[in-house]
């Protein structure tokens, strides 16, 4: 858990310092916010939220997967190779970046079992939609700061779920909801 957590906060960190270089570039302000919003939020209290989370529910790392790491690996193979020959190099680089993304945050809320994993595809996602976003559309400065104060509410829902989740059926593993009858 500790790898996914840092591979998020780092990946979350390249995308800030993307958003510097960028807002440096072409001398535009809204860069240079989404990227503090960025390090507040993604880099910094999601990582400790999510921390803050695994110790209290004592969570080890997810032995029981839908989709192994050598399946994961092909299927990123497969997804690089199909959006480099569907886009092209006449595509931006950050839009065909940000599509991995998704396809990467959608294998990993699909392949994985237990909740607070599965939480980690959607901000995977999340850091997708930001790479949208600074490839050729610009959102106002208002819907940013809207779609990160989103994910951080998202996040802190998330973590009182698998909380109760947890506390009601000792364990975080999504299998077992599928027992549930009325």
């Amino acid at each position: 858990m500790k790898i996914l957590i840092s591979s998020f906060a780092f990946q979350s960190f390249a995308i800030a310092v993307l958003c510097i270089d960028l807002g440096y570039t072409h001398n535009e302000n809204h860069f240079y916010v989404l990227a503090s919003i960025t390090l507040l939020i993604k880099v910094i209290a999601i990582p400790y939220i999510i921390n803050k989370s695994i110790k209290t529910l004592k969570v080890n790392r997810e032995l029981n997967l839908i989709i192994n790491g050598y399946y994961s690996f092909i299927l990123s193979s497969v997804y690089i190779i199909m959006i480099s020959s569907f886009f092209g190099e006449n595509s931006n680089m950050y839009f065909q970046a940000g599509i991995f993304l998704v396809l990467v945050g959608a294998t990993i809320l699909v392949g994985r079992k237990k909740a607070i994993t599965q939480m980690f595809g959607f901000l995977i996602i999340e850091n997708g939609i930001i790479l949208f976003e600074i490839s050729d559309v610009q959102i106002p400065l208002l819907l940013e700061a809207g779609m990160a104060l989103e994910v951080l509410i998202l996040t802190l829902i998330m973590g009182v779920i698998i909380f109760q989740i947890n506390k009601t059926f000792d364990t975080i593993n999504t299998d077992f909801l599928t027992d549930l009858k009325e």
